[in-house]
């Protein structure tokens, strides 16, 4: 059987993108109670819904950028071991489906907490500070 490590056991680049994908997942999941809260006092959940997403996206990038500072510079992922094509394929699809008509109404604040969980997630594969597009 293998050995499973204790979150206290991590190298802080491995706590790093966990921690980026679990926030992103309380906060939809904090998200989905408050709507419901919304949704019964009957408000308005399209002005509302910037009472919830301001604070957290406040914490969640402040708590990512402190955590990504903990990570010493021998411990980052080399950006060439993961391919930069697949986030610009995920991109695209992204693009792609948020130009299909819809008539629903559409939550921009979740959209940008997306957005940002996105560039926090690419920036736990690649260091955006050492990929060098031109030689010098």
């Amino acid at each position: 059987m293998k050995y499973i490590k204790k979150h206290s056991d991590l190298s802080p680049h491995q706590r790093y993108q966990l921690e980026v994908l679990f926030l992103f997942a309380l906060g939809a999941f904090l998200f989905f109670t408050y709507y419901l809260i919304i949704e019964k006092l009957r408000w308005p959940i399209l002005d509302y819904q910037w009472y919830f997403f301001a604070p957290w996206i406040a914490f969640y990038i402040i708590y990512s950028l402190f955590t990504r500072g903990r990570i010493k510079a021998a411990e980052k992922i080399n950006p060439r071991h993961r391919h930069l094509l697949y986030w610009v394929l995920f991109g695209l699809t992204l693009v792609s489906l948020r130009l299909q008509p819809s008539n629903l109404n559409h939550l921009r604040s979740f959209d940008i907490m997306f957005v940002v969980f996105s560039i926090f997630l690419a920036d736990s594969y690649w260091d955006f500070k050492r990929i060098k597009f031109f030689k010098n």
